[in-house]
């Protein structure tokens, strides 16, 4: 019976750990924010620049999902400015005008600073907890405390 009790927490263990739990914390702590430009273009300049309404989460560009009205246009975020949050864009079809969406992660947890330490740190308070647990459980199996 301890041989299969050692199994089954080896199981949980592992089913415990596959859990995808930094994505998880990091769902909780942005929302997504969609802003809509209109963003001309002169003659031979296939990029431009916009001001986001709200700071971009971490400053993480590749957050940042782009889409055009013109099918010619393939948007691209290029540069960000933490300072004046604004967001370089290129692969713009040049001398024409363009409706831009701009969809990019925010933060959730804006103003409390300690939920956000504690949820910055939920991911390794479990990866700890679950390798605690499988030494743990077998020690208290196989030595008939459990």
């Amino acid at each position: 019976m301890r041989i299969f009790y050692a199994f089954l927490v080896i199981v949980v263990s592992a089913i415990l750990f596959m859990l995808p739990l930094t994505e998880m914390a990091y769902d909780f702590r942005t929302d997504i924010r969609t802003d809509t430009f209109t963003s001309p273009t002169a003659v031979g300049v296939t990029t431009a620049n916009v001001t986001l309404i709200k700071e971009l989460y971490d400053d993480d560009i590749s957050t940042i999902d782009l889409s055009s009205d013109l099918a010619t246009d393939a948007p691209l975020a290029n540069s960000y400015n933490a300072t004046s949050r604004q967001l370089g864009m290129t692969g713009y079809t040049a001398n024409t005008t363009r409706t831009i969406e701009v969809s990019y992660d925010i933060d959730a947890l804006d103003g409390s600073t300690a939920i956000n330490n504690l949820v910055d740190k939920i991911p390794f308070i479990w990866l700890l907890a679950i390798i605690a647990f499988a030494p743990a459980a077998l020690f208290a199996i196989f030595t008939g405390r459990s």
